[in-house]
């Protein structure tokens, strides 16, 4: 028997793999009668981008540009989800409910921190998120955005797997 779940969290980092990644969220969500919050996030800059934003413009007030850029950033990835997310449920199959994605999101941080705590806020009781799967050496390895939220998440999380080969 198929787990019923009512409402999942779609975690994307919009990349080449987001597409079949997506289609088995919804895939998922038709045949459990969930809802989709789709969430994208954004890191931040970080010391050593500051450091080298800092040495070529020394008088100007690098968290106050990181703020407004971020502003401006956030809401150019709530668009580009925004038109995915339309584009994808278009291009499906006239079975899917127009309002299956309840919810678009774009925050910044840590990834594998801020889907938890969405997962959490948002009470999904799935995570659905790709992850690149490298084949080094005969060897599968997971990504580590995927690896700390299976650790931390108390929400189980559904692994959609992407291979790229390293010869």
């Amino acid at each position: 028997m198929m787990p019923s779940h009512s409402h999942i969290l779609y975690a994307t980092d919009l990349g080449r793999y987001t597409r079949p990644v997506f289609r088995n969220a919804v895939a998922l969500a038709q045949s459990t009668g969930a809802r989709i919050t789709m969430l994208h996030v954004i890191e931040p800059l970080g010391n050593t981008g500051r450091a080298v934003i800092g040495a070529y413009l020394p008088n100007m007030d690098i968290r106050r540009i990181e703020q407004e850029a971020l502003k401006e950033i956030l809401a150019t990835m709530h668009k580009r989800l925004s038109k995915f997310c339309e584009d994808e449920l278009n291009a499906a199959s006239a079975e899917i409910e127009a309002d299956i994605v309840e919810a678009l999101e774009v925050g910044s941080g840590l990834p594998s921190e801020e889907i938890i705590r969405t997962a959490e806020t948002r009470d999904a009781d799935l995570i659905v998120m790709g992850t690149c799967t490298h084949s080094l050496m005969g060897r599968s390895s997971v990504g580590s955005t995927a690896r700390k939220v299976i650790q931390h998440s108390s929400v189980p999380v559904l692994l959609v797997p992407n291979v790229v080969s390293r010869q």
